[in-house]
């Protein structure tokens, strides 16, 4: 079903998935402890998702996606100062 669902980004967003073990397992390995974090994090933000979701709250999904949404700008920044060092 998720195939299905799926957008013209879906490709680039599995691209991890579909990459060889052999070269992320010790990437993965070597930054096990931020990696963990990282993930951590968004698992609890998925599930804060989900439960909004389920209970058809939308003004709490609205926020939970605008304070996603704040990622461009941080993103955007590091961009910026990126193509001002070369």
């Amino acid at each position: 079903t998720i195939f299905n669902l799926a957008g013209g980004g879906f490709e680039s967003t599995v691209r991890l998935a579909k990459s060889s073990p052999e070269m992320w397992g010790p990437i993965l390995e070597q930054n096990q402890k931020n990696i963990a974090d990282a993930l951590g994090i968004y698992i609890r933000q998925l599930q804060e998702f989900h439960e909004a979701l389920s209970l058809g709250e939308g003004e709490r999904m609205k926020k939970i996606m605008e304070d996603a949404n704040r990622i461009r700008r941080v993103l955007a920044g590091l961009g910026n100062r990126v193509e001002r060092r070369q």
